[in-house]
């Protein structure tokens, strides 16, 4: 029997409500990624009607959670408004030299959400994101409906929208969720017949996240296509563009009234973590100035060496060669697909495939194409923009920008292809992202446990954001310096140029270790293991001590192709040599990949806490660059 229309809806509003419900009930758990900001921005609005960070702000968030608001972005501004002045309509102009300090994220999530929190606390934010998730597969069903039947239609839009890592971010208190179902609900306008209408939603998006501006393209040149003479189509797209861009500019303009500058990242902008502003740290209080790390985005794409020089600042960071931004771009034209801890492929399969179909099969409807453009032109400017933070930060499960491109996919599944599309990319999904859906809470606290094992090992670690993997927010495994990596730059003494650091990216090692006077790291037994190099000069060979452990072990390793194996018993060396060819280039380092496999330990005994296969150690022999 057939799946009427009906059902399917009150499926859908079935859904809708558990999924609300469940919302309601759920913990907020403590912050990670930038929840600690949109967190106390919603507890501002709700309580105070302000984004002004206050003492009292803080006190609040640890009234709630005693480790404070963790990750906070905030700014140091003056001008603007305030609504402390006297008379009507009590708005008054903060002087220039009254630096005031503002949280330091777009305000349209939290002022959504604002409402709930005062109605049920901080579940508030919850429910919010329940609230738009469940909006956005109502909107995704009414588009598949167009073209499918019920049934059909039902089953692509729940496998496009829930098979995928979105469900994981009901549990985060941001706006990932609010986002996708504006771009959602503007595209689902635009083909309903109500450009104008769309054009604001998806400008409330760009406002959110600008490079979601590109997310319009199909609103603007579907006129060019369908109306004739040309002049009239290009009348109707300049009329689309002028709504969004007047949304846009004037969400930016609500955003300069208030903190008396347009950009909301760029200025005096800081991220916090454990120290406040307005609090005592001893004897001393915490201020802006004393304290937290420089988050600045002033500059739209990377610094780039001989071309920006003016722009760099204690703020920014250094400027790149451009040799590195070009093979930074050249590597994330797969790595923002097949990447392990941002790629599509794995936190987003069901719209991986829908793209795959229509490229490959069809039918290719022309909303299709359009969806596909702007797809295309987003991926692309994504990777050549943010080269090392396409995928949002250090804490974020797979590629959170990607929320905003989702809804695009349910313009590119072909019609008649549904069924095969959602029943395909809901299994491949589930053997990826079943561990996540089971423990979002634990997985988001801990981001990058789930890419420490199979099936996510079997994909690249994405070289070209190395500091912000999701695995490196254990600090165990990131950037162990191994020799002098810093010298000392008031004594005018250089690193050593053989040192380099190590970075570990599952579980096959126990970290940086110790074994008498070599330092270096325990295989664990039995296990695989990964290991980054980063070199501080061009290597020539990479050569690598192995020390069998209490049982002996059976050790492979490769770099760039080039294998060895060695059978060692207890405390036997073996030692080979790699050359490993240029490396990946990144900050002025170069990197290189060491995979490596034990295959044995001493028998597991009760309380035994460590496996160990071999001890190894790395040192490197390396062509020392002229310096100017």
């Amino acid at each position: 029997m057939a799946l009427t229309d009906r059902t399917a809806r009150l499926l859908l509003t079935a859904l809708a409500a558990a999924g609300i419900a469940a919302a309601a009930m759920a913990p907020v758990p403590a912050f990670w990624g930038d929840s600690a900001t949109y967190h106390a921005m919603a507890w501002s609005l709700a309580e105070d009607g302000d984004l002004e960070y206050e003492a009292r702000d803080v006190f609040r968030v640890r009234r709630e959670y005693a480790s404070g608001p963790q990750g906070i972005f905030l700014k140091r501004a003056s001008g603007g408004y305030t609504l402390d002045g006297e008379g009507f309509p009590g708005l008054r102009r903060v002087p220039a030299g009254e630096p005031r300090i503002y949280f330091a994220k777009a305000f349209v999530h939290p002022m959504i959400a604002a409402p709930l929190v005062r109605l049920m606390g901080s579940r508030g934010l919850l429910v919010t994101n329940a609230i738009a998730l469940a909006m956005a597969l109502a909107l995704a069903y009414r588009e598949l409906r167009r073209a499918a039947p019920p049934g059909r239609a039902l089953l692509a839009a729940t496998v496009l929208l829930l098979a995928t890592v979105a469900p994981v971010y009901l549990v985060w208190p941001t706006p990932e969720l609010v986002t996708l179902a504006l771009v959602m609900g503007g595209l689902s306008a635009w083909r309903s017949g109500h450009p104008l209408a769309a054009a604001i939603l998806l400008g409330i998006a760009t406002y959110t996240k600008p490079y979601n501006l590109f997310l319009a393209l199909p609103l603007g040149i579907e006129p060019l296509l369908a109306l004739r003479p040309w002049w009239k189509g290009l009348g109707e797209s300049v009329r689309r563009g002028l709504v969004m861009a007047v949304t846009v500019i004037g969400l930016f303009a609500v955003n300069a009234a208030i903190t008396g500058e347009l950009n909301y990242q760029g200025g005096e902008r800081k991220t916090f973590y454990g120290r406040f502003p307005f609090e005592m740290d001893g004897d001393r209080e915490v201020t802006f100035g004393n304290s937290g790390i420089w988050m600045t985005t002033d500059h739209l794409g990377p610094l780039v060496e001989g071309a920006d020089e003016a722009l760099v600042t204690r703020r920014t960071g250094p400027a790149r060669p451009a040799g590195e931004v070009a093979a930074s771009f050249r590597r994330n034209l797969y790595y923002f697909w097949i990447g392990r801890f941002g790629g599509a492929l794995a936190y987003f399969f069901p719209a991986v495939l829908a793209l795959a179909v229509f490229v490959l099969f069809g039918p290719r409807p022309r909303d299709g194409y359009l969806a596909l453009a702007a797809l295309v032109v987003s991926f692309l400017f994504y990777i050549w923009m943010i080269p090392d933070n396409w995928y949002g930060g250090g804490g974020t499960l797979g590629n959170r920008y990607f929320l905003n491109l989702l809804p695009l996919a349910i313009l590119l599944i072909p019609p008649g292809r549904e069924v095969v599309v959602a029943v395909t990319g809901a299994i491949v999904s589930t053997a990826f992202l079943w561990p996540l859906w089971v423990s979002p809470i634990r997985h988001s606290l801990r981001p990058g446990d789930h890419a420490t094992a199979q099936p996510f090992r079997s994909l690249p670690p994405e070289l070209t954001m190395l500091n912000d993997l999701a695995v490196f927010t254990e600090l165990w495994r990131k950037k162990q310096s191994y020799g002098d990596t810093e010298g000392d730059a008031h004594k005018n003494w250089p690193a050593d140029p053989k040192a380099y650091y190590l970075y570990f990216t599952d579980n096959g090692t126990y970290g940086r270790e110790a074994l008498g006077d070599l330092e270096g790291f325990w295989l664990r037994g039995g296990e695989p293991s990964e290991i980054v190099v980063r070199a501080l000069e061009p290597v020539a060979r990479v050569i690598v001590r192995v020390e069998g452990g209490p049982a002996g072990d059976d050790v492979s390793m490769s770099i760039a192709g080039d294998a060895q194996r060695f059978q060692l018993t207890a405390g036997q060396v073996g030692q080979a040599a790699f050359s490993p060819g240029p490396g990946f280039p990144y900050y002025d380092t170069f990197v290189h990949v060491l995979r490596m496999r034990s295959r044995r330990g001493p028998p597991a005994t009760a309380g035994q806490e460590r496996t160990l296969g071999s001890f190894v150690a790395i040192t490197l022999e390396t062509n020392r660059r002229a310096r100017p």
